[in-house]
């Protein structure tokens, strides 16, 4: 590609030098609401059997990839504390909810962050229509993609609460040490 090229594609999709939070945060919210209906289409497409299987493979070595391959939350291997530190610093444009995320209990032996608000992916499959008990189904499935990002830092996580859950406006993640390491 000429350098001519380079410059015109540039100015193509850089309409803005600059964009407020605003603009960014609606941004983001939109591309992980699309991420949700990409995975709201397979599961309404697929055998169930085989979504449930290989959707929770795919997510979980997504989550792995995410702690080895870009690693987010590296340096914190073992470290219940230090993962919740990550997440937390994630509030921002990156995280995918708008209110963003807190410590909302630490002990020696773990940590609870909590997310405010609804989640962007519970957004998305609400948004395509698809009943209360799918987009719950469809928010343990997307947890596979949590529990390998904290598997892969020796760490396990669980979900206690989920902004897809009936009652629930936030998301409460419990990040510990692991137990024992798990292979899906």
């Amino acid at each position: 590609m000429l350098k001519e090229d380079r410059k015109e594609e540039h100015a193509q999709y850089n309409k803005k030098e600059t964009y407020t939070y605003e603009e960014v945060r609606a941004m983001v919210e939109a591309a992980m609401e699309d991420r949700a209906r990409y995975l709201g289409y397979f599961y309404k497409v697929m055998p169930r059997d085989l979504f449930d299987k290989y959707a929770k493979k795919a997510l979980y070595a997504y989550g792995e990839f995410k702690a080895n391959g870009l690693g987010a939350g590296k340096g914190h291997e073992g470290d219940p504390k230090g993962l919740a530190d990550f997440l937390v610093g994630c509030n921002g444009v990156a995280n995918t909810l708008a209110v963003g995320n807190k410590i909302q209990e630490s002990a020696d032996d773990h940590v609870t962050v909590r997310m405010e608000g609804k989640c962007a992916l519970v957004q998305g499959w609400e948004r395509m229509g698809l009943s209360p008990e799918e987009v719950e189904y469809l928010c343990d499935i997307a947890s596979y993609g949590d529990f390998g990002h904290a598997n892969a830092l020796d760490l396990q996580g669980t979900w206690e609460c989920t902004s897809a859950q009936p009652g629930c406006d936030y998301c409460d993640f419990k990040i510990e040490k692991l137990k024992e390491k798990t292979i899906v």
